[in-house]
């Protein structure tokens, strides 16, 4: 081995040890934000806790050059306004980034250098005003990236809230959205026409990675610990020290697979539900990639980039894939009549359905009933069995229950066999309980029948040993 092979294997795990360093820049052209220094205060020390990072805080715009630039593995913006940098530090600053280092914005770096076309390009959007100032709720689109797999599949913050013009999916993978009915979408200067609000994004820029976050405007939002990770993480991620896809999920038009749509647990009768039940639909391109699932004792009104509406309403979404939705259809969601003179053609009241999963809707049209029974699961506990179902439709108050105004028929072996409960399961969503005494001598192995609404299931139950 020669003398120079042999010092390189002695240093270069020191090398390789050495924290990856992040020039972080928060120069004001324009409006100054007063969260700046706490900013920097709160990036040097993240970097420095992990061990991995080092973060140089400046806002001098000189550092900005080909000679200083060696000497970082990223850039990161929180600036406004036309920078007053030259021609060959833009030119500098590009190839950089194209290089395979990392360049980020915070919030107002999407309000920066409008008359640099291509610095457009690599942030990947112009700030277009901030309608909202407000606790908000934001979807996590990309539940697998790093800088924001931690708050999936969604979290409130209070924050300015940014909308944007000259962005594109077909550039930008989306992370995170705002969630809409966390807002008024009918105030002055939202931009028209659209639901689709990204708030955080990444891209292969070159060989380098890009991100960016529209969140960061008070002393609040750096202080959060949620955001605090948020930003350390895409900072490991900017400076290749984690992994996460920055490949552009082009949103596909969504297609809803005909004839399959119903409820949860059977989905029979296709194409048809009922108030209070847990529907599933099935087809292609029904989320821009992901797959997520709400807690289902809180589920979301938009999940992995998803919202589902029925006659206009948001309804809860508790699992999103890009082959399945499961929603829920709350108990007093009334479905649309028919109207002679409309031109949506109906024999009976109707339920129209529209998914949205940022290439275009999905829409179809579903039948309603007052119950539409599907079985779950049964569960035997000695004397009683517990039927865990959805669709045994509307509900009223008895004490600290809701029981269903609608009685089932249950058969065990053919029997007849008294209903000791039949109501909503506590503090879960669309899912019913239904209590039942088992006759004595039951069989290993016995049909259970159950009726409902016209509507008959048949399942095996296990005699407990």
């Amino acid at each position: 081995m020669t003398r120079l092979a042999f010092l390189l294997l002695l240093v270069a795990p020191a090398i390789l040890a050495q924290p990856k360093r992040v020039l972080y820049v928060t120069h004001s052209a324009g409006f100054r934000h007063d969260c700046l220094p706490l900013s920097a205060t709160v990036l040097e020390s993240l970097a420095t806790r992990s061990g991995k990072l080092a973060v140089t805080a400046t806002e001098d715009l000189s550092l900005l050059n080909h000679v200083s630039l060696l000497n970082y593995d990223a850039v990161i913006f929180y600036t406004s306004g036309e920078l007053p940098i030259s021609t060959a530090q833009k030119e500098d600053l590009l190839a950089f980034v194209r290089s395979g280092k990392g360049f980020g914005g915070a919030h107002s770096a999407t309000d920066t250098l409008y008359a640099w076309p291509d610095y457009g390009d690599l942030i990947g959007a112009r700030f277009n005003g901030h309608p909202w100032v407000q606790e908000v709720r934001i979807d996590i689109e990309d539940p697998d990236h790093p800088a924001v797999s931690h708050v999936k599949p969604s979290f409130s913050i209070v924050d300015e809230i940014y909308q944007f013009r000259e962005f594109s999916r077909e550039r930008n993978r989306v992370l995170m959205t705002l969630d809409t009915r966390s807002v008024d979408l009918t105030l002055s200067g939202v931009n028209p026409g659209t639901e689709d609000f990204p708030l955080a994004w990444c891209r292969q820029y070159g060989n380098g990675r890009a991100f960016y976050t529209a969140l960061g405007h008070f002393d609040g939002t750096w202080r959060d610990e949620r955001f605090q990770q948020m930003m350390l993480s895409a900072m490991l991620w900017l400076t290749g020290q984690v992994d996460g896809s920055a490949a552009v999920r082009a949103p596909g038009q969504p297609a809803l697979a005909a004839e399959a749509i119903g409820n949860s647990a059977s989905l029979q009768p296709r194409m048809t539900i009922s108030p209070g039940s847990l529907m599933s639909m099935f087809g292609r391109n029904l989320t821009t990639g992901s797959t997520l699932a709400a807690d289902p004792r809180n589920p979301a009104y938009k999940l992995g980039g998803t919202a589902v509406k029925l006659n206009g309403a948001a309804v809860p979404l508790l699992y999103a894939s890009p082959a399945q939705i499961n929603a829920y259809v709350p108990l007093d969601l009334k479905p649309t009549a028919c109207d002679p003179s409309s031109s949506v053609r109906c024999a009976a009241p109707f339920y129209a359905l529209e998914l949205s999963a940022g290439g275009g809707p999905a829409t179809a049209m579903l039948n309603t009933a007052e119950t539409t029974p599907g079985i779950f699961t049964v569960t035997v506990h000695g004397t009683y069995a517990s039927i865990w179902a959805t669709g045994l439709g509307p509900v009223e108050r008895n004490a600290n229950f809701e029981v269903t105004k609608n009685l089932p028929v249950v058969k065990v072996e053919g029997v007849p066999v008294r209903t000791l409960f039949s109501g909503l399961a506590s503090g879960w969503t669309g899912l019913y309980q239904v209590n039942v005494e088992l006759p004595t001598n039951l069989p290993s192995s016995a049909l259970l029948e159950f009726e409902l609404g016209g509507y008959t299931e048949r399942v095996r139950i296990q005699a407990p040993r």
